[in-house]
C-alpha cells in the first residue's frame, strides 16, 4: 500500500540527487542574463525532469 501524496513540485536543482541540475543551472543563468518568453519552456522542462 502507497503512503503519501504524489507531487509535481520540481526539486531544487542544488539538491544532489536532482537528476538534471547542470542543464538546470545552465538555462537558469541564461534566462537571469537575458529573460525572455522563448527560453522558459527549455527551462520548466530541464526542471520538471529533475
Amino acid at each position: 500500500m502507497l503512503t503519501g501524496q504524489f507531487t509535481l513540485s520540481p526539486r531544487p536543482p542544488w539538491f544532489v540527487t536532482h537528476r538534471t541540475a547542470a542543464v538546470t543551472g545552465r538555462r537558469l543563468t541564461a534566462f537571469a542574463a537575458r529573460p525572455g518568453w522563448a527560453k522558459l519552456p527549455g527551462l520548466f522542462a530541464a526542471a520538471l525532469r529533475g
